[in-house]
Parts: structure tokens; sequence; C-alpha cells
């Protein structure tokens, strides 16, 4: 994904050194990062985790997606380990492609995904306490863009970068922030592996 059909997108300097730290200090709690740069065989595939092992794909994101998705990632980790009915239903829905949701089932997922992106923010805010407006901005924009294009793609089954793109462009600048979850960050290493895997489309 070339970052001019984001535009916008935060790049530079600041978004390739938060990528490095957030992967730098997500190892620390147990999860491992690995890039695939063989390109996916998705019209728009940015990052899955498998146990406690998140693989990339900076041939379809750019490095502010990455950095997005380590933290959404982690959020949704977090949340299988205490698999309750609401993230059990959740996971299940995302799956339904070509189905129209119920407007229940829009706020159920969209409460799952907005829980996900807080405790991402936590991992975020600890990786990096300096983290600028701007990005923090960004982070709130993309994940309402993410919320808006993943219940497109569960209800007609399409996907894309260029359909992403119209999301972004779409999603205003917000004036709030997205809230740090306020749990400990858990050490994935002194948890039991799951079998679960979750995609980032």
């Amino acid at each position: 994904m070339e970052t001019e059909e984001l535009f916008g997108l935060p790049n530079g300097t600041e978004v390739e050194e938060a990528l490095a730290q957030i992967h730098l200090f997500i190892e620390t709690l147990g999860v491992n990062v690995v890039d695939d740069f063989a390109p996916p065989n998705h019209a728009r595939f940015i990052g899955i985790f498998d146990d406690n092992t998140i693989t990339l794909y900076p041939h379809s994101a750019p490095s502010f997606a990455r950095w997005f998705t380590i933290a959404h990632l982690y959020g949704h980790m977090i949340q299988l380990l205490n698999e309750t009915p609401r993230v059990e239903r959740a996971n299940s829905l995302v799956l339904r492609l070509g189905e129209t949701l119920a407007p229940d089932d829009v706020q159920l997922i969209y409460d799952h995904e907005r829980e996900a992106a807080e405790i991402g923010r936590n991992l975020v805010a600890a990786a990096n306490p300096t983290l600028s407006l701007a990005m923090d901005k960004a982070y709130n924009r993309f994940f309402h863009a993410d919320f808006h294009y993943l219940i497109n793609v569960i209800e007609t089954a399409e996907s894309g970068t260029e359909l992403f793109a119209l999301y972004w462009k779409r999603e205003p600048v917000p004036r709030e922030v997205i809230k740090p979850d306020s749990r400990p960050l858990v050490d994935m290493r002194k948890m039991p592996m799951s079998d679960d895997c979750i995609v980032v489309v």
C-alpha cells in the first residue's frame, strides 16, 4: 500500500521511531513480531497473529498501519485470555462474510474492537509515553475508519486498499483521543497459548 493512497496518514521519522519502539517493547511482553515481505494473496492484508506471534505484511501496509496493527492485535490477544460470550460472538460475526448485521451486532463488534483499541493504546503509552497529539488523533481516526471498513467487509465481502482509502478519506480528524485501557499490560509468556487466529484485513 502506498502512503499516497491514504492522504494524511502520518509518516516520516516519528512514525518510524514509534514502530520501532512498539516492536521492541512488545517483545518484552513475550510477543514476537515478524515481517513477511511476500505479497499476500489478499486485497488488503495488514497483519495476523497466531499464538504469541504477530506477522505483518509490509507489502500491503505503510509503517503507520503496521504500528496501529501491532497495538490492535495485542488488544485482541488480551481479549482471548478471557473469552467472554461477547468476545466469542464478536469473533464469530467477523467471519460471516456477505451477511447483513443487526444493529445490536454492529454495536457488539464496535464495543469489542474499541476495547482492543483501548488495550492497544495502553501498549502504545508504555512503548512511547511522549506520543504526539497528531499521532494520537490519527490512531483514533484509523481505528474508526477500520471499524467502518470492517462492517462493510462483513456485509458485502468487498475489501481492498482502494476501498479502505475511501473510509480513511471520509473519517474526520477526531476531537478526542482513545483513552488507554487502565488494566496492567500482560506478559504473554506467563499465559497459556491460544489456538485462535485473528486477522487485520
